[in-house]
């Protein structure tokens, strides 16, 4: 699995699929795995329903300055909701 870190811009990213997103849509994204806030690696809380990388840690993900994405398709956004349901 390929992790790329996609940096924020004035509270936006760009998505895999091209769209501008806040950080908060990739906190409840499957392909999240890590905000980098104030230079610190913090884990996502998506990863909280994965029973290998489980966090139950709640950051402030308003804060970041980038995001650690897995998605290598393109295909973009992919809810956690639809995994828990």
């Amino acid at each position: 699995m390929t992790v790329n870190e996609i940096s924020v811009q004035q509270g936006k990213l760009r998505c895999t699929d091209g769209t501008s997103v806040t950080p908060e849509k990739c906190r409840f994204c499957l392909h999240s795995r890590y905000f980098v806030i104030a230079g610190v690696v913090e884990r996502s809380p998506a990863l909280a329903f994965c029973l290998r990388e489980r966090t139950t840690k709640e950051i402030d993900v308003t804060k970041a300055s980038a995001v650690g994405c897995a998605e290598e398709r393109g295909d973009g956004y992919a809810s956690i909701g639809n995994i828990i349901s």
